[in-house]
């Protein structure tokens, strides 16, 4: 690897003359240097710096023997077309990281810029002049490597020297900072803040963190910040009082994930709990994921819940609420009318008295819409509970039951009947559905035109061909054009994603559900199952009910030429479980008038002397 060290000016002089292949290691690397150089139409304006190729793909520059990190620098730093810089490897050795930063510096083109290894305090001081010269710089991310004190202070030095106005997204993920370390780059924080997004998570933020961080926020006048996040951390009760001080500056705040930080108490929620119930809290996601919270916990908090007006979302799962914690979160919810999402997974078992209690915010004016109760140990008794509560519930309309494994057919059927009027996405994985549960699921949603995607995994859920063949009949009922006219056409996802499980010809009438409105994809099935239609059953209105046949047929139209630009013919026909399907598209769009002329003659067929009657009157 070439480390000979040049100036700018150098570089720009022989930029036009000097051989890519005798500054590169690779013919790949000779050739993105080509594209960085002449803004090739082809490049996405990305560049990934790899020791070692990961996809082969064009933007990957894998350093080796003989790359000249000076001329690398200066092609990046020359070029205006360069978005996306991505550093996972940079080798050793000041003179290579000086070589590059050379050039580097004078970027204004570069929008993103991600690290995930170590660059020495140097090559951090260095990429100052870099913030400095960009306007264009909006996003900064040091990802998943170990910063250690020295790094530390250069990346302080390089934020803390003058604000980057453009810079708005900031992200240390899982650097395993020193204390001293982390607050001198959050010191430096003090300088920008037009930050509207900070991710500081697994870096063992502590009181002394979090201290650094409140005055940090308080410092900013004007404060631009809208989300930020500190999970996986070792934050505490006065680390909590240190944040809610420094948040109450910041009055565009909408988002705040502490998950993963056990060490607070009920008294560190009673502290937050002051900040939501401020009128400078317009928080709309809280994230208390993990965050060992109790019954006392919940209480805590309950008193800020009942007097916020702004928040959306709230997360409380994996922690140890309990049916009493549920009780008193439950009486919050009426008086915080906005909340449309509550997560309470994983908080160790719910009985029937806690679901009952939380089926009294549906009864009170919840405006709740997606309630998530994964992993609780619900059984059908439980779900039973819960059901009666949405009896009258009508804003309920995503709910998440996965890996209940206690529920069977019975809880199930109580649930969708209860559920009928709102409930449009169901979520049960991890949960043993059978063929008894897939049978009563499809029964109970006859007639049911708002659910529009239940999720299961298919291995899991124990389904076998008489509870697909129950779907299937929910789906597309062939049986009548009645029948088939009155299925399911609101459903577009069963099982996951792209109903991958799911029997071919299921998936197929789910693809009809998805791509069109359910009246064109009831017309597709009828067309597509009924190639003979029998009229017999209008002939006693006479020759008045031909013109409605003729015109819904005209209408029908578009809805047939629509389905073979949508769907290959050649993946109907080549399928052997899809052999019901093969008559309709064996036909061809061509085939489409002679069905209607079939339906005319039949009348005329059957009804002569009314047709030459009504010719003669006609003449």
């Amino acid at each position: 690897m070439d480390v000979d060290r040049r100036d700018y000016e150098y570089y720009k002089a022989h930029a036009k003359d000097v051989q890519l292949e005798d500054i590169t290691s690779s013919q790949n690397n000779a050739n993105l240097l080509e594209m960085i150089r002449d803004g090739d139409s082809d490049w996405n304006g990305k560049v990934y710096l790899l020791n070692e190729e990961i996809d082969g793909d064009p933007d990957e520059f894998v350093v080796g023997d003989g790359d000249d990190m000076g001329w690398l620098g200066y092609f990046l730093g020359s070029s205006e077309h360069v978005k996306d810089f991505n550093m996972r490897y940079f080798p050793d050795g000041k003179d290579a990281m000086d070589a590059f930063v050379e050039g580097f510096k004078h970027n204004t083109s570069l929008e993103e810029l991600y690290i995930s290894t170590d660059l020495g305090r140097d090559g951090y001081e260095s990429l100052g002049h870099l913030l400095r010269n960009n306007d264009n710089l909006d996003r900064i991310c040091l990802h998943e490597f170990v910063i250690g004190s020295d790094s530390a202070s250069g990346i302080a030095s390089m934020l803390g020297h003058e604000q980057c106005k453009s810079l708005k997204y900031l992200f240390f993920v899982q650097n395993n900072l020193s204390p001293k370390g982390l607050v001198d780059i959050i010191t430096a924080l003090r300088k920008q803040p037009q930050l509207e997004e900070l991710k500081i998570c697994g870096n063992n933020v502590d009181g002394a963190g979090c201290l650094a961080l409140g005055r940090a926020l308080d410092s900013w006048e004007g404060a631009s910040l809208k989300c930020l996040y500190l999970c996986h951390n070792n934050i505490d009760d006065s680390g909590l009082l240190a944040l809610a001080l420094g948040m109450a500056k910041c009055n565009y705040l909408e988002a705040l994930t502490l998950s993963a930080n056990p060490a607070i108490t009920p008294a560190g929620w009673r502290y937050l709990s002051t900040f939501l119930k401020s009128k400078s809290c317009c928080l709309k996601m809280l994230d208390l994921f993990q965050t060992n919270i109790d019954c006392d916990g919940a209480d805590s908090l309950a008193a800020g819940l009942s007097n916020n007006l702004t928040l959306k979302q709230l997360s409380l799962s994996g922690n140890s609420i309990g049916d009493e914690g549920i009780d008193t979160l439950v009486s919050c919810l009426p008086n915080c009318r906005k909340l449309e999402e509550l997560d309470l997974s994983a908080n160790g078992a719910f009985s029937e008295v806690g679901l009952r209690s939380l089926t009294n915010a549906f009864r009170t004016g919840s405006n709740l819409k997606h309630l998530i109760l994964r992993d609780n140990a619900l059984g059908d008794r439980e779900l039973m509970a819960l059901a009666e509560g949405m009896t009258n519930c009508h804003s309920m309309t995503n709910l998440d039951l996965s890996r209940n494994d206690s529920i069977t057919a019975a809880g199930l059927k109580a649930l969708l009947r209860a559920g009928r009027s709102s409930l449009k996405e169901l979520e049960l994985w991890g949960i043993r559905i059978g063929d008894d549960g897939a049978r009563i699921i499809a029964d109970e949603l006859v007639g049911n035109d708002t659910m529009e995607r239940l999720y299961f995994c298919p291995s899991f859920a124990q389904i076998q061909s008489e509870g697909w063949s129950a779907f299937s009949r929910l789906l597309c009922d062939s049986s009548s054009v009645n029948n088939t006219y009155d299925s399911n056409h609101t459903i577009s996802n069963i099982c996951g994603q792209h109903s991958y499980g799911a029997p071919n010809t299921t998936r197929f009438h789910i693809f009809l559900n998805s791509h069109f409105p359910s009246k064109e994809a009831a017309t597709l099935k009828i067309l597509i199952h009924h190639r003979d239609i029998d009229v017999m059953p209008f002939f006693r209105w006479r020759l008045m009910f031909l013109p409605l046949v003729v015109d819904w047929l005209e209408r029908a139209t578009p809805c047939y030429e629509a389905i073979f630009r949508t769907i290959p013919r050649e993946d109907i026909l080549h399928s052997s479980d899809m052999s019901a399907l093969h008559g309709f598209f064996l036909g061809g769009p061509d085939d489409y008038q002679s069905r209607q002329i079939s339906a005319v003659y039949k009348f005329v067929r059957n009804m002569p002397m009314l047709a030459i009657g009504r010719e003669e009157e006609q003449g």
